[in-house]
């Protein structure tokens, strides 16, 4: 009996050590790609057609990856799953696009925070559609969360957030609603052709805009930061679908809350951006809501 605890023992550190690996990846990924898009959009890049060739080296790297590593036709499913994979695919493409328009209008900061509402969205859609438990610790923690990050947004000296945090908001529930609808495909067809679908159809949603923008997309600027940002996006879709197969949607959502710390950390040390006390103790009720999460083990 004892070996057998052991033995248990030992999986379930195991599943909590792949748990921490994939997100930290994801964490850190997000974190960058965040920090690499301000940057790009400083440098005079358009939003959208920089978020197209950026999308575009990540579907290049996740046929690489699926071709070195998966035997089968990973992107081969039934026909029953397409419309949700497609599903998934058009909220994430959505969100690239109200993210990106919304960092444009705003600071990396803010955006790093904010785009964090993934908690709030995450948590709600999981409860509402995939049974997830609401705790009261969860709604404690909801509203710490919502608290902080109203003060990132106003610094306190505003009643309405900027036009480009309300953006951001949207991008956040989008991409909450990708990973809500992703949860229970993963029980039912292989983690990787989730990532790949997730990643190759949010490229073609954003393919459709560029008849309707008027883009020029083969005109390339911060080249080598397109190239970084689509690993980033690679390596986030990839580690956020296998931390997710591993445990609760809310989990993975909440203990990424060390993204917007490294987001604000880069842009305050590299782009000058400043933040003032009320956007502090904001990133503080954040940091704190993270913190409890692993404690609860929400």
């Amino acid at each position: 009996m004892a070996k057998l605890l052991s033995c248990s023992d030992i999986i379930k550190s195991i599943n909590m050590s792949k748990k921490l690996l994939f997100v930290s990846i994801f964490s850190i990924s997000w974190a960058f790609n965040i920090f690499l898009g301000k940057l790009a959009l400083i440098g005079g890049v358009d939003p959208v057609a920089f978020t197209l060739q950026s999308a575009f080296v990540s579907v290049i790297l996740i046929n690489l990856y699926l071709f070195l590593f998966n035997k089968t036709n990973p992107l081969k499913v039934e026909n029953k799953f397409l419309p949700r994979l497609i599903m998934v695919g058009l909220a994430v493409g959505s969100g690239y696009i109200f993210g990106v328009y919304g960092l444009q209008l705003s600071t990396s900061v803010n955006y790093g925070f904010l785009v964090k509402s993934t908690v709030i969205f995450t948590t709600l859609f999981a409860w509402l559609f995939l049974g997830e438990k609401m705790s009261k610790g969860k709604v404690i923690l909801l509203i710490l969360f919502i608290t902080g990050a109203y003060l990132i947004s106003t610094g306190g000296v505003r009643i309405i957030p900027r036009f480009g945090d309300l953006l951001t908001l949207i991008a956040a529930a989008s991409f909450s609603t990708a990973l809500v609808i992703s949860k229970p495909l993963m029980k039912k067809i292989k983690v990787d052709t989730v990532t790949a679908y997730r990643l190759t159809a949010s490229f073609v949603i954003l393919l459709i805009l560029i008849p309707m923008m008027g883009m020029n997309v083969w005109e390339i600027k911060e080249g080598w930061i397109v190239i970084i940002t689509g690993f980033t996006t690679f390596a986030l879709g990839l580690s956020i679908n296998k931390a997710v197969s591993l445990s609760s949607a809310s989990y993975v959502t909440m203990m990424s809350m060390v993204v917007p710390v490294i987001v604000a950390t880069l842009g305050v040390t590299f782009l000058n951006e400043s933040v003032n006390f009320f956007q502090i103790i904001g990133g503080v009720l954040i940091i704190i809501s993270g913190v409890m999460t692993h404690k609860l083990k929400v």
